[in-house]
């Protein structure tokens, strides 16, 4: 089933918008994709309890796997909705389940590159956190290649603002995401 989809992650790390194009170009249907997004939520919440478990206790909130599921679902379906509508708004041209299949693939390298830096991390501590680094960089990068690809942006900088206003709008969805699950921004600054 994701053998197809192992020779377009490859291609993601070297020509992300073309992979992207390819990715799109593939007719995978919505009716996996929910799904899809569901498990790599889960298999996220399970790998950072597991990381919890074995680092040791720092400073700060951390949620317990259940609540994180709960906030890393609301935070990724409202990225897939902000993407897709202020793309629209400044006349792109995906549609809402070509920006979930991207967000889904994006989800599913990073998931990747958690487990790896996981494996690191029991490993060699100190190395794992420049790969942490490293991932977040990789994150951005696709993403704003993926954005462009989806929109049919010319340029990275158009890309850039629609993710901009996209994730100020998804942060204003995770402080009252965040509120539900009875954490305040306050909290969670006085414990940083």
């Amino acid at each position: 089933m994701w053998q197809p989809f192992l020779p377009i992650a490859k291609q993601a790390l070297t020509d992300p918008r073309e992979a992207a194009t390819t990715l799109m170009s593939m007719g995978v249907p919505r009716e996996a994709l929910w799904p899809a997004f569901g498990l790599f939520v889960v298999l996220s919440a399970l790998l950072g309890a597991s990381s919890e478990m074995l680092r040791p206790p720092v400073q700060g909130i951390a949620l317990a796997p259940l609540p994180f599921a709960g906030v890393s679902a609301i935070a990724g379906a409202a990225s897939v909705f902000a993407i897709w509508k202020v793309g629209e708004a400044m006349e792109g041209t995906g549609s809402f389940q070509e920006t979930l299949l991207l967000m889904v693939f994006l989800q599913g390298i990073l998931f990747i590159g958690q487990i790896i830096e996981f494996v690191v991390w029991i490993i060699a501590p100190p190395i794992a956190s420049l790969m942490s680094v490293a991932l977040l960089v990789l994150a951005f990068w696709l993403n704003l290649n993926f954005i462009a690809a989806l929109h049919g942006f010319p340029s990275l900088l158009r890309a850039f603002g629609c993710l901009l206003l996209a994730s100020a709008g998804v942060a204003l969805v995770l402080i009252v995401a965040l509120t539900v699950f009875g954490i305040s921004m306050v909290d969670m600054a006085a414990n940083a």
